[in-house]
C-alpha cells in the first residue's frame, strides 16, 4: 500500500510542480509590471492548477490510502493528510472553476491598477496614507479616506459572487459553509480559535477603551473636533490598524536610511544571509505594480523566493521589508531534503510568526541604536515611548484582527445580510471608531485580503501569539536574547523551527521549538504589558 502511495505521489507530482513553477511566475510578472498580457495566461494556468485537485477518483483513492491504516512510515503519513485537505478544498469547485478564476483574475487587476482619485489626482497607497498621517486639514483627510475605499463599490459584488461559490463548493464537501471548511482543512479548530478570540476580546477591551479616550482627546485637540466627533479618517491609516504617530515620528529615524541595507545587515547579525533574496527581489515603486507587499517562493527545488514591496525610507516600509524577509528565510532554510509537499512552513501562521517577531524591530531601540546606529542619547530620551507605541500598536491590531475574522464568519455564514451595516457594526463594537454618518457604501470590500486571500486573517493573530512564545523563548534560552546581533538565534530557529518545514503541523513545531505547545498568555502580558488576574 506504501508502494502505491510513493506511485500515487510521483505521478502528482510530475503534473503539479511544472503548473506550479510557471503560475507563480506569472503571477510575479503580473503583480510587477500589470501587463495584462498575462493575465489570461495566469488565468488558464490557475484553472489547470486547480483541475488537478478536482479529480474525484483521485480524491477516492486518497481517502481509500487513509482508511486502510497501512501508510505507516510518518513522512508519508503526513502528505497523505496534506494532500486530503487541499483535494477536499477544491474538488467541489468543479461547476464553478472557470468562473471563479476569472473573477479571482478581474478583482487581482482591479486591486492592482487601483489608484485613488483625490481632487482630480490619481494617488497610490502610499500618497493616500501620507495624508492620513501628516495633513491637517479635516476636509482633506476626509476625502482622502474616502478615496482609499472607492475601490471597494468596484469589487463588492465580485467578491460576493466569489463567497457564494466558495460556499456552494464547501457544502457539496460536507461543510457548512467555505468559512469552517477553510479552517477544518488547514489543522484550526473553529470552536477552539473563537474561544481564544474571545479570551483576547476580553482581556484586551479595558486597555484599549482606556488607550483609545487618550488617543481620541490627542487627535481630537490636533484636528480642531470633539472627541465625540472623531471618525476613520482622523487615524493614520486606512483601517485604523496602525498605531496613529505620536510626539515621536520615526519616520524620522528612516528618512536618509538604505533600507535594503538596513534588512541586509539586521539578518546577517543572526546568521541569515539574504542577498540571493534581495537579488531576485522587486522593491520599489513603479507603474502599474502591485500596491501591497508580499513574499513568495516561485520554485520549492531551486528555492527561488522573492519579495515584492514597494518602500519608501519610512517607519512602514522598514517593519515591511524585515517581515517579508522573515517569511523569506524560513522558506530559505526548510530543509532541501524533505519531500516536496513538505518543503513549505509548517502553517501560515507559523510563518506569520516569524515575519511578525522581526518587524517588531522598527520601534526597538536597541535595534535602533545598534543596527540603524541613532545616537545613543537620542534613543534614550524616546526610550519607553517606544515601549509603550510598540505595545499600543500590539493591542491596536489586536482589536483590528477581531473585527476582520469576526465579520469574515459572519460573511460566509450568510452573504445576503447588510454586510456595509455589519461592517460597521464590528468596527464600533471591537475599536471603537465611529461610522461615518449616512454612509451606504462597501467599505469591508476596500480590504484585500477579503478577496484574494479568504480566510486569512486569523494567521495574523495566532502569528502574534506564537512569536510572543518564540521570543519569550528566545529571551530565556537563545545566546544574548536578541531578535538582532546574535549568532545563535539564527542556528536556534534554522534547527529548531525552520528546517522541519510542514513536517509536522503548526502547534507541534511550536513545541518543537519552545519545549510547550501554544500559551496565548505570552502575547497578551508580554507582547501587550497586560496584567491577567
Amino acid at each position: 500500500m506504501e508502494q502505491k502511495f510513493q506511485e500515487f505521489l510521483q505521478a502528482h507530482l510530475a503534473k503539479v510542480k511544472p503548473l506550479a513553477k510557471e503560475l507563480y511566475l506569472i503571477q510575479w510578472q503580473y503583480d510587477t509590471t500589470g501587463d495584462e498580457k498575462l493575465a489570461e495566461r495566469k488565468k488558464q494556468l490557475e484553472e489547470e492548477y486547480v483541475k488537478l485537485y478536482l479529480d474525484e477518483k483521485k480524491f477516492k483513492q486518497l481517502k481509500e490510502f487513509k482508511k486502510s491504516g497501512q501508510i505507516k512510515d510518518p513522512i508519508l503519513q503526513r502528505q497523505l493528510d496534506i494532500l486530503l485537505s487541499v483535494f477536499r478544498v477544491h474538488v467541489g469547485d468543479k461547476d464553478h472553476l472557470a468562473e471563479m478564476v476569472a473573477i479571482e483574475t478581474e478583482v487581482n487587476s482591479i486591486y492592482n491598477h487601483f489608484r485613488g482619485q483625490l481632487d482630480g489626482q490619481a494617488l497610490n497607497n502610499n500618497q493616500l496614507k501620507h495624508i492620513l498621517q501628516h495633513e491637517t486639514d479635516n476636509a482633506r483627510r476626509q476625502k482622502a479616506w474616502e478615496a482609499s475605499k472607492a475601490v471597494g463599490g468596484q469589487v463588492a459584488d465580485k467578491v460576493l459572487r466569489l463567497v457564494r461559490m466558495r460556499n456552494e463548493s464547501a457544502r457539496k464537501s460536507g461543510f457548512s459553509d467555505y468559512y469552517a471548511m477553510s479552517l477544518a482543512c488547514r489543522e484550526l479548530d473553529e470552536k477552539k480559535m473563537f474561544a481564544t478570540l474571545a479570551r483576547l476580546e476580553k482581556l484586551t477591551a479595558k486597555p484599549f477603551r482606556e488607550f483609545k479616550r487618550k488617543l481620541d482627546r490627542q487627535q481630537a485637540k490636533k484636528f480642531g473636533v470633539k472627541p465625540e466627533e472623531m471618525y476613520p479618517w482622523h487615524y493614520a491609516d486606512f483601517f485604523f490598524q496602525e498605531m496613529p504617530p505620536s510626539s515621536i515620528d520615526l519616520d524620522t529615524f528612516f528618512a536618509k536610511s538604505d533600507l535594503i541595507a538596513l534588512t541586509k545587515k539586521t539578518y546577517q547579525s543572526i546568521g541569515m544571509e539574504i542577498e540571493d533574496l534581495l537579488a531576485r527581489s522587486n522593491l520599489y515603486p513603479q507603474e502599474g505594480k502591485c500596491q501591497h507587499a508580499y513574499c513568495s517562493m516561485l520554485d520549492r527545488d531551486i528555492k527561488d523566493i522573492r519579495v515584492l514591496a514597494n518602500i519608501e525610507p519610512c517607519e512602514y516600509w522598514t517593519g515591511t521589508m524585515l517581515h517579508e524577509f522573515g517569511h523569506a528565510v524560513y522558506d530559505k532554510y526548510i530543509d532541501d531534503n524533505l519531500p516536496y509537499f513538505l518543503r513549505t512552513p509548517a502553517h501560515t501562521l507559523s510563518t506569520e510568526a516569524m515575519a511578525m517577531m522581526m518587524d517588531s524591530l522598527s520601534k526597538n531601540e536597541k535595534w535602533l541604536e545598534e543596527i540603524v546606529e541613532r545616537p545613543t542619547d537620542e534613543i534614550r530620551k524616546v526610550e519607553k515611548e517606544l515601549t509603550l507605541q510598540e505595545r499600543m500598536a500590539q493591542l491596536i491590531f489586536a482589536r483590528w484582527g477581531l473585527v476582520m475574522v469576526n465579520f469574515e464568519r459572519d460573511m460566509y455564514r450568510n452573504p445576503d445580510q447588510d454586510l456595509n451595516t455589519l461592517w460597521w457594526d464590528y468596527v464600533e463594537m471591537f475599536q471603537y471608531v465611529n461610522r461615518p454618518p449616512d454612509r451606504h457604501a462597501p467599505d469591508w470590500a476596500a480590504k484585500i485580503h477579503l478577496a484574494m486571500s479568504p480566510v486569512y486573517y486569523q494567521n495574523y493573530l495566532y502569528g502574534q501569539m506564537v512569536a510572543s512564545q518564540l521570543y519569550h523563548y528566545i529571551r530565556q534560552h537563545v545566546g544574548n536574547g536578541k531578535l538582532f546581533n546574535n549568532p545563535e538565534l539564527g542556528k536556534y530557529l534554522i534547527e529548531r523551527y525552520f528546517r522541519s518545514g510542514s513536517r509536522y503541523d503548526w502547534n507541534t513545531t511550536l513545541q518543537n521549538a519552545t519545549n510547550e505547545s501554544l500559551n496565548p498568555e505570552y502575547y497578551i502580558t508580554e507582547t501587550m504589558g497586560i496584567q491577567i488576574k
